[in-house]
Parts: C-alpha cells; structure tokens; sequence
C-alpha cells in the first residue's frame, strides 16, 4: 500500500527531476504558449466566420421568406396563424372567468392583456423624433414612420372593466401571425365560398379585409359558447371580426427598429354557459389562406371556464365543512 501511494506521490512530482505531472518548468512553459496561441487563433478564426455572417445577412428581415422559406413546402402551402391574448402562461390557453371574484380584485388575465398592449401597441402616430437632424447623420438612424393600430370603440374591451371580465364577459385579442413579405386576400378559397359567405354574411368579392370566425369546436361546445360580439377597427359584428388588409405585409424591421404594429380584433363572449369547459376556435378567411384544422393552419385554440359556483358548493370544493 506505501509503495502505490509513494509512487502516485512520485507520479505527482518528481523531487529528482523537479517535474510535475511529468513536465518541468519549460516544459509547462512552451505547453501554455503553444495552446495560447492556438486558442487565440481558433477565436480569431471564429469572430472572422462571424463578421462575414453578420456582414452577409439582411438586418431587417429573414434571407429567406415566404415560399422560399421552409414555412412553405409541397404538402403545406404558406399560411399565417392566429394568436390570442391574454395568455399569463405561454403553455396554457385556458381562460378562466370567476364570476364570484370581488369587482376590485386584481385580474391575471386584464393584468395579461395590459402588459401586452403597452408593449406592442404604445407608439403613437407620428414620425419619431431623432436626437440631432443633420444632414450627416447615418440614414439607419432618421426617424422612422410608425402608424398606430387602434380601436376607436372597444366596449368593454378596456382595462376599466378588466377588459369584460368583472362583467362575466370576457374579452379576448385575437390577431393573425406575422408573416414578412405576405398579404391576405380577402374572400375564401374556391371550396368554401358560400360557406364563408354564409357565416360572415358578407361579399367576398366588395371587401377589403379579411375575417376572423369564432366557433366551439365541438356540438358541445357550439350550444354552451353564448353568443359572440366582433369587436373590430372598422366597427362591431355579431358575424365575424375584420383584420382590414392595409395593414399587410409586414416588412420586418425597418431601419433595425420595430415599428409594425399588428391588427387585431377583441372577441368579446357574452354569455357562455357557467361551469362547463367551452372549447373555442377561431378561424381568418382569405383567398390565399390555407386553412388545415389537424396541422392548426389559419386558427388558434383556446379553452372557457366560467366559474360560477354557490357559496355554498365553493366552500365544500375548497374542503370547508
């Protein structure tokens, strides 16, 4: 047992030699210049690779784009989603509504909705002020036009009445994903035509926007949504909502800074059934919008739950007695 540890001791560092770990002082010397330099190299190399990356790549939009990106193949045509709001949690669609809640008590989902529109929807209509307007300065720096996106007469749909949830009648933002480079045409597929005109009861053919539906996705669910009141830029609908297409393309970022701001409508449900978990789709119609249910192509999905239980029920489910 002495020996091995004598010899590992030995291994570690020979007295005789005066080398560690088999190396002595030059050794170790000429061992850190050399991978010095060969690691400053390869970062050398790697921030040149880089610099040629940035230097070659657009800063304002993707290189590749509409059908020359993978969003378009040959089974599934290029076609923008839709998103809704308000989403607390990124993983979760499911809107809770307690109507037993105090009028001021603060609402996660009005909380959600809040944070999301003074983020994306704060600019103002107007050509932002520059610090200094010389003539020098570099173009990417001017000010840039913005247009401001907004609702003249949202209802309820505002934070004084936490945007319809105090009432029982929430609203929700639903808005259609940001495609670069790509504009709806208003109407529908060649398929679905009369449909689309039946539902929306409008003529495909006069319009300028394209139109959101909402709907339960299942029988069920088509009985307990209530009705649903559109709440859009151009005014209400009890049919469908309106995304009007002078807001489309998006072009990406202009000047390095993102001024778009993206259409939307509010989605206000009026009178859903209490207690019973409401499963929601919500579709946009357009002549070049695919629309795939299984793929979730042209919609989003979200879940209800009016929570309106008797004191009495609600004491026994929280375990009073």
């Amino acid at each position: 047992m002495g020996g091995r540890v004598s010899s590992f001791m030995n291994a570690l560092y020979n007295p005789k030699r005066k080398q560690f770990l088999g190396r002595d002082g030059a050794g170790w010397t000429k061992l850190g210049v050399f991978y010095f330099f060969f690691y400053l190299g390869l970062a050398g190399f790697f921030c040149a690779m880089l610099a040629v990356f940035m230097a070659l790549s657009p800063r304002d939009r993707p290189r590749y784009y509409l059908e020359e990106s993978r969003m378009a193949t040959r089974s599934n045509p290029l076609s923008p989603g839709l998103g809704f709001r308000p989403q607390p949690e990124a993983d979760k669609n499911l809107i809770i509504i307690d109507k037993n809640a105090r009028p001021n008590e603060p609402n996660v989902y009005a909380k959600s909705l809040d944070q999301y529109l003074q983020i994306f929807y704060w600019k103002e209509d107007k050509v932002e002020k520059a610090e200094s307007d010389d003539e020098d300065d570099d173009p990417r720096e001017r000010p840039v036009p913005t247009r401001k996106f907004i609702i003249n007469k949202p209802g309820d749909c505002t934070n004084a009445t936490q945007y319809g949830f105090a009432k029982g009648k929430p609203c929700v933002l639903v808005k259609m994903n940001k495609i670069v480079g790509f504009k709806p045409k208003p109407g529908a597929p060649d398929g679905e035509k009369k449909s689309y005109i039946s539902i929306c009861k409008t003529n495909s053919t006069a319009a300028s926007a394209v139109y959101v539906h909402c709907y339960g996705e299942y029988p069920a669910d088509e009985d307990n949504i209530g009705n649903i009141t559109y709440i859009s830029e151009n005014g209400r609908d009890t049919k469908c909502g309106a995304l009007e297409t002078s807001w489309f393309p998006y072009e990406g970022k202009i000047n390095r800074r993102d001024t778009y701001q993206a259409p939307y409508i509010w989605v206000q449900f009026n009178s859903p059934s209490p207690n019973i978990l409401i499963n929601v789709v919500c579709r946009v119609y357009g002549q070049n919008i695919d629309f795939d249910k299984k793929t979730g192509r042209a919609i989003t999905r979200f879940q209800i739950y009016v929570k309106d239980l008797p004191e009495q029920a609600a004491s026994r489910l929280n375990g009073d007695i």
